[in-house]
């Protein structure tokens, strides 16, 4: 099964830490767990059209 961009990022999280990161342009997500590193990547350069270093 394969899963598409919006299954795999399931939402933002957001904390006082979180916060503080997007100083540093560093964003803190729930993603699916039986995601992989690549596909997490994939996924957030589609739904956000980034580039993810």
């Amino acid at each position: 099964m394969t899963m598409n961009s919006h299954d795999i990022i399931r939402k933002p999280v957001i904390t006082e830490k979180s916060m503080a990161a997007m100083a540093e342009k560093k964003y803190t997500f729930i993603v699916n767990i039986k995601a992989n590193k690549s596909q997490i990547k994939r996924a957030v350069e589609e739904v956000f059209g980034v580039k993810v270093e």
